[in-house]
């Protein structure tokens, strides 16, 4: 069989597609986003079309940028928006959240197995190098396994949700733990939750860090993207694909909630169960209540509550194994799509601007999420790096999207300007609740954030380096 030229360039136009929709849909839909479905209802759904939409628009100038000029990013901050100095800092940026997202798709596996938290270096390293041996083949197959990943875990995520619900339908029977239940998948779909500034602020920043901002990721994309994609239909499919996955994750929350509370409840009326074990069982239900109903806590403190959900499920529902494999995949894979574009548009970037070739690049890559996972071990220093995307996350974003000012790369430069502004309001409200209310290791993060913008302090000699 004969394939045409058009009929290539449209395959390739599809895996393109994939694969930005594979580094958008990750473990932050799963994480972090379905709380705000949850405590704020559907105001807080219209709300986050707000952040959707900007994320959106940026990312679409940057990938637009560097396909219309067909410069590399770093030529583009050069040449054009003569700030050199501003890909390190995305680089480095890059960089943290790599090993974040390791740290957190492998946390899936440890909680698939049943395993103790010293098995999570392992399984980080093993996906790590998974995703660097993927990246060593040809670029056709990697945007072919990203393909069916994506696909594998969007299904995976559907199927568990439902599972989920008829699980709980069953198996919920005290009064208590209904309430619990009906109170929260009611609150989905209701209009009359309360909002709070702070909850909002952080309903913002978490939308805009799940489409992957400030990590220069879109310029890179731009660089090599066929001619004929159409970035528009492909991040409104990616739009919508967020809004579904997030929505099921919520419902899966919720319905989870009944679950853990008839869990503690059959737990107090049975001898066989130690009290210990009774507290246990009450502290997961109410940490999974706090994170549906607290729109106030920090993302950084609920972030690992949704990982709960296993341990509330298991030896409590019918067929809780399938339900959790299912669920624990979709989560491993949604990280590992990400994972894989990370570090190739990070290994791209570390090869342009350290003048280095493919492979050392990429294993420059890995041994540094590699030490970040590795350091994040440490539960003080898991704080810090968390700190780093959510305090100044939206602030990166902005020094990301500066190429967009100048009229050779955009013709809605006051659009940008505007957006750019808003940004660094929402990143510096951020940095003061996170800041105020933080333990110091949130604080240290800031500071860590804040120092990933002191190489734009050197652009000048960066720039007279390069003219010499």
């Amino acid at each position: 069989m004969i394939i045409t030229g058009g009929t290539a360039m449209r395959k390739i136009s599809i895996l393109m597609a994939f694969l930005i929709t594979g580094y958008i849909l990750g473990i932050w839909n799963f994480l972090i986003l379905p709380r705000y479905y949850i405590v704020f209802g559907m105001k807080g759904f219209l709300i986050s079309l707000m952040p959707l939409l900007i994320a959106m628009f940026l990312a679409y100038e940057e990938a637009e940028s560097t396909k219309k000029t067909r410069y590399l990013i770093y030529e583009l901050f050069f040449k054009v928006a003569r700030m050199p100095a501003v890909i390190f800092s995305l680089m480095m940026f890059l960089l943290i959240m790599l090993g974040i997202t390791t740290y957190y798709t492998s946390c899936s596996i440890r909680y698939l197995f049943g395993l103790g938290e010293a098995y999570v270096p392992v399984i980080a390293v093993v996906t790590i190098l998974l995703a660097a041996f993927l990246l060593m083949l040809a670029k056709g197959r990697t945007l072919e396994f990203i393909s069916v990943v994506s696909i594998l875990f969007v299904i995976f995520a559907l199927v568990a949700a439902l599972m989920i619900r008829n699980s709980a339908l069953s198996a919920v029977t005290a009064s208590q733990a209904k309430t619990y239940m009906n109170q929260a998948t009611s609150a989905i779909t209701s209009f009359n939750q309360p909002l709070t500034l702070k909850g909002v602020v952080y309903l913002v920043i978490s939308m805009l860090m799940a489409f992957g901002l400030g990590a220069g990721v879109y310029y890179v994309i731009g660089s090599f993207s066929p001619e004929d994609l159409d970035l528009k239909k492909v991040l409104g499919g990616v739009l919508l694909l967020q809004i579904i996955l997030s929505f099921t994750a919520a419902f899966t929350v919720a319905y989870s909630l009944g679950t853990a509370y008839q869990a503690y409840e059959d737990a107090v009326h049975n001898p066989h169960i130690s009290p210990e074990q009774t507290i246990n069982l009450y502290l997961k239900f109410s940490n999974l209540q706090a994170y549906s109903t607290n729109s106030t806590q920090t993302p950084i403190k609920a972030i690992n509550v949704f990982y709960t959900i296993p341990r509330v499920l298991k030896g409590h529902v019918k067929n809780a194994g399938r339900v959790i494999w299912l669920l624990m995949l979709s989560v491993y894979l949604a990280g590992l799509t990400t994972i894989i574009v990370l570090i190739e548009m990070g290994s791209q970037m570390f090869s342009e601007v350290m003048q280095i070739n493919r492979g050392k690049s990429l294993t420059a890559v890995s041994i540094i999420a590699m030490f970040v996972v590795g350091a994040m071990m440490i539960k003080e220093v898991q704080l810090m790096f968390l700190a780093v995307p959510f305090s100044v996350g939206a602030l990166m974003a902005a020094f990301e999207a500066y190429p967009l000012l100048h009229s050779e790369v955009s013709e809605n430069r006051r659009l940008v300007a505007i957006l750019v502004l808003l940004l660094a309001l929402f990143s510096a409200i951020t940095i003061y609740y996170l800041f105020a209310k933080g333990t110091l290791s949130i604080r240290i993060g800031i500071l860590l954030g804040l120092v990933l913008f002191v190489p734009t302090l050197m652009n000048g000699v960066l720039l007279k380096g390069r003219r010499g």
